[in-house]
Parts: structure tokens; sequence; C-alpha cells
């Protein structure tokens, strides 16, 4: 219980974030269950709460897209359908505007508001791609993939 107050004392955490770190100091799988149903009673471990969070701290800050955030909250170990339900939340929440954020994206990398060379727009659509930014976003900001010049998206 100690170690699991001490990871929650430095940031909020998913319910499978702390069972790898007690897994990983040799806590047995009847202790693990324990102190993460403890936790849990004590109202320290919601996935639930720690999703929409997480989302919202993360669109919040302008950086990322919606796939990214996503990926980030399958990286802690949440479900598709809790991972998707709290971007959804934190959309709302959030009022985030994709385009308007990508657009700020480019804007600080100074991509916007200039014309682009061909190989200056396939940069900024190749970042706004790594930042989980949609595809449909990528071509109202800066053109279709045909004229970017870009390989498709893998899946």
């Amino acid at each position: 219980m100690q170690l699991a107050l001490r990871l929650l004392s430095l940031r909020a955490r998913s319910r499978r974030e702390l069972k790898v770190a007690l897994a990983r100091k040799g806590f047995a799988e009847p202790q693990q269950e324990a102190v993460l149903a403890r936790l849990g009673e004590l109202g320290y471990v919601d996935d639930v709460r720690f999703a929409q969070d997480r989302a919202s701290a993360l669109l919040r800050s302008g950086r990322l897209g919606p796939r990214a955030v996503l990926q980030r909250l399958f990286a802690h170990g949440l479900s598709e359908e809790q991972a998707k339900l709290a971007l959804s939340h934190a959309e709302r929440e959030v009022g985030v505007d994709p385009l308007e954020a990508a657009r700020s994206l480019l804007e600080r990398r100074g991509l916007v508001g200039r014309p682009l060379e061909p190989k200056q727009r396939a940069k900024a659509a190749r970042l706004l791609r790594a930042r989980g930014f949609t595809d449909l976003t990528v071509e109202e900001l800066l053109g279709s993939e045909a004229e970017l010049d870009l390989p498709p998206r893998d899946g």
C-alpha cells in the first residue's frame, strides 16, 4: 500500500500502471488486487476520472490531436472504450477545435501565415500527423495528400 500511495503522490495513475509497478516490485497477484481494491474504495484509483483528466490536460495543451490523445490513454492501460469516452468528454469540456489547435501548432513552428514550399507543406503535414491530427484536419489546412506528395497513412 505504501508503494502505491507513494506513486500516487507523484502523479495520478491508472489501475494498470499501479498493478505493473506492484508486480515489478515483486508483490503477488492477491496483494496487488487487495491494494488496488482498497485504493479504489478510498477514491485514489478511478480509471474513468483518470482518463478524463488526462485527456483534458493533453487536449488543453494544444500540442496533440485526438489520435495522439487516444494513443496516450492506451499507453496508460485504458481500454478502447474508456479512452474514447474520455476523449469525447474532454473534447466537450475543453471545447477544443482540432482545426484551430492544428493551426496554432503550425503557427508556433512558423508554418502558417505565408506561402509554403512543397517540402515545407509536407513537413507541416507530417508534424500534424505525428501529433495525432486527422487527415481531414491536415487536408483543410495544407491541401490533399496528392498535393503534399505524402504516402498514405497506415491503417
